[in-house]
């Protein structure tokens, strides 16, 4: 792994204030140079980590971790954290992960559904204005979001993380990888695009 360190929005934002923190979002890109040609590659997450990022954690709706290269100073990614509750119907889900389920809510009967107050990670990018042989990979982001995870589940337990994923055959295939089930879809209600829904247990 790179020598990278994870840093908390609102700790930067208190130390270096919010222009300087900014004016680093601002270099942030999600678009990938192919061939000479660049292509977007998700408008939504840097449009979050350069418009909303430090509003959202300013109103405790959700916290923003940079990570950054301890050799060179760069952002090379980024991820959003915040706890909500959502809802995994029974249908469709093994009795082990019922059982399990179980560990953290009760099924109601009406709705044949668990509601659970779970982990969501609710963004993940890195970013591409990092040359090629100096950027972090999914699976190192994503590790170290839960490692932020795991450290919150031992402050004030719980034991579901879920995100929602684009039905993209690339990133299905990352999040299936890295142990996430499919539990559910949604369509969101602000853009009304379609998302599916993965959770993990750990």
């Amino acid at each position: 792994m790179k020598n990278v360190e994870v840093w908390n929005i609102l700790d930067l934002v208190k130390h270096y204030g919010e222009d300087k923190v900014a004016e680093v979002l601002s270099r942030f890109s999600c678009e990938m140079d192919r061939n000479g040609t660049p292509v977007p590659l998700s408008d939504d997450i840097e449009r979050f980590i350069k418009k909303n990022a430090v509003a959202f954690a300013q109103k405790k709706l959700s916290v923003t971790y940079l990570v950054g290269d301890m050799d060179d100073g760069q952002i090379l990614g980024f991820f959003t954290l915040t706890h909500k509750p959502v809802s995994f119907p029974a249908e469709g889900l093994s009795r082990t992960v019922q059982r399990t389920m179980e560990r953290y809510a009760a099924l109601n009967p009406a709705t044949n559904a668990y509601l659970v107050s779970g982990f969501l990670i609710a963004q993940l990018g890195k970013n591409y204005a990092v040359e090629n042989g100096n950027r972090i990979s999914g699976a190192t982001l994503l590790g170290l979001a839960e490692r932020e995870l795991m450290e919150l589940q031992y402050r004030v337990g719980g034991g579901i993380e879920y995100l929602d994923c684009e039905a993209n055959a690339s990133l299905i295939r990352f999040y299936e990888s890295q142990g996430f089930r499919l539990f559910g879809e949604r369509v969101s209600d602000t853009d009304g695009r379609y998302y599916l829904q993965y959770m993990k247990f750990f």
